[in-house]
């Protein structure tokens, strides 16, 4: 009897190792197989998508139509917001010459001027609400109209940081828009702008030419205007919430609204470090404004009471009549 046969340890450990290789054998197979397959798909999901990206696109007839039917429904649904807010917005006064603008302009400055003192709110210096150069020159009388709609924006702007109960304002600036010089393309003149063609859709499969419906591409200019202007200032965290609010709300059945969007915001605080908290702290004796009761402090604001320096580009929003039946075309 060989000694293999007498030593069934190493008969046993023989058998069990030949067993493992053939499982490892198989799952080697397996994993392989399952290698292969992946790659085999992923090759054949790459060359599709790649035959997509290259292939023609089809504009079908009903696909087409399908289309004009969402962008006039959509354009229908933008003409009837558009209508709604104009209803709330103060019409452009046409008959307002440029000496008229001037002494407005004039009258405005000043008016606000006295309304800062009184709520002790300081002006920059040489303050003329951006419109400098209106006090000492008259400007084009075409553009009377929506120079008086920019200023009144800014007056209310101006207005409501006064009374949400800011520390200073420091700057009031604009820029000169096309239409306050004689170099505006004159069809433009009237606030609404010319079309673009749309892009001509790829011809169909086979040399099949769809005949689409004719579609433009609209400018801004033709749904909203916008008047920008940047104001900074400096105020309390309670005091640029309020702003912040009053900016972005308008009083219900106001006809003379200015609508505002937040184009930049930037915040300066102006404490640049911490507060030291190993301070010393004074016990105070105050009274409570809810109570009017006293009371003994003996805490220290962290943070929330300092002063911030807020940096505010501004739109002023104004919507335009419909486009024209021209421009529709």
């Amino acid at each position: 009897m060989s000694k293999a046969k007498q030593n069934t340890f190493l008969t046993g450990y023989f058998t069990i190792l030949a067993a493992g290789a053939a499982g490892l054998g198989y799952l080697a197979y397996s994993s392989y197989s399952a290698s292969s397959e992946a790659k085999d798909n992923y090759e054949t999901q790459k060359a599709r998508l790649l035959s997509l990206q290259k292939a023609p696109i089809f504009p079908k007839q009903e696909n087409v139509d399908a289309k004009k039917k969402q962008v006039d429904a959509y354009v229908a649904k933008v003409g009837e917001l558009s209508t709604t807010l104009r209803n709330f917005q103060a019409p452009l006064v046409e008959d307002m010459d440029n000496s008229k603008f001037q002494s407005k302009l004039q009258k405005t400055r000043d008016a606000i001027v006295a309304e800062a003192k009184d709520a002790g709110v300081t002006l920059p210096e040489g303050f003329d609400m951006g419109m400098g150069t209106y006090l000492s020159t008259f400007p084009e009388t075409s553009a009377v109209p929506r120079l008086n709609a920019w200023l009144d924006g800014i007056h209310s702007c101006i207005s409501i940081l006064i009374a949400s109960g800011v520390k200073e304002i420091t700057l009031v600036s604009r820029p000169e828009l096309a239409f306050e010089s004689k170099k505006e393309d004159p069809a433009k003149a009237d606030g609404a702008a010319k079309p673009k063609p749309a892009p001509k859709p790829p011809a169909a499969a086979k040399g099949k030419k769809v005949e689409a419906a004719p579609v433009v591409v609209l400018e801004e200019s033709a749904a909203l205007e916008r008047y920008p202007f940047t104001v900074v200032f400096t105020s309390s965290n309670r005091a640029l919430n309020d702003v912040m609010t009053a900016l972005a709300n308008t009083a219900p059945g106001s006809k003379d609204a200015s609508f505002f969007n937040i184009r930049a915001l930037r915040i300066e605080n102006e404490q640049k470090t911490g507060a030291e908290t190993s301070a010393q702290i004074q016990v105070q004796e105050q009274t409570d404004p809810d109570t009017q009761k006293p009371f003994k402090r003996d805490s220290t604001y962290i943070f929330g009471v300092e002063k911030i320096q807020a940096h505010l580009g501004l739109d002023l929003i104004r919507f335009p009549g419909p486009p024209s039946a021209e421009a529709k075309k």
